[in-house]
């Protein structure tokens, strides 16, 4: 009777040990690298992994409308590991406008757990014109 209770029960512990999950099994989306972007209905950053629309943040500085980069339809033609780049619209703080803009994000980096982008160049070809800036690492 005890063997018999025995061999139950290592079966069953056997059967538990298959059923869970192996945290190795799957390359996840989490591994990935990320860039932090500024929550749409709050001034929260986020880890976003090539988001549609994002507010990119000037990092180190306080949050104004003038450190922001507000982009929307985004559409990333590369998403590697050491950088991204891709195309969206620029989306101007007062007025209908929404200028195209090339945005190449560089330099990931290793903060809070998190591997994110922390470099960003958006270039504006309706004015031949672009600019650079540090991006916020942690969220």
């Amino acid at each position: 009777m005890k063997l018999w209770i025995t061999a139950a029960c290592c079966l069953l512990g056997a059967a538990v040990v298959w059923a869970a999950p192996v945290g190795n099994a799957a390359p996840s989306k989490r591994q990935g690298t990320k860039v932090v972007c500024i929550g749409a209905k709050s001034a929260h950053r986020i880890y976003r992994h090539k988001p549609r629309r994002c507010t990119f943040h000037r990092h180190g500085e306080p949050m104004a409308e003038a450190f922001f980069v507000r982009t929307t339809h985004d559409r990333w033609h590369l998403w590697h590991r050491g950088h991204a780049r891709g195309k969206g619209r620029d989306v101007t703080p007062m007025g209908d406008s929404r200028p195209r803009v090339r945005i190449r994000l560089s330099h990931p980096v290793r903060r809070c757990g998190h591997r994110v982008f922390s470099k960003a160049h958006f270039f504006f070809p309706k004015v031949h014109r672009g600019s650079s800036m540090r991006l916020d690492v942690c969220a």
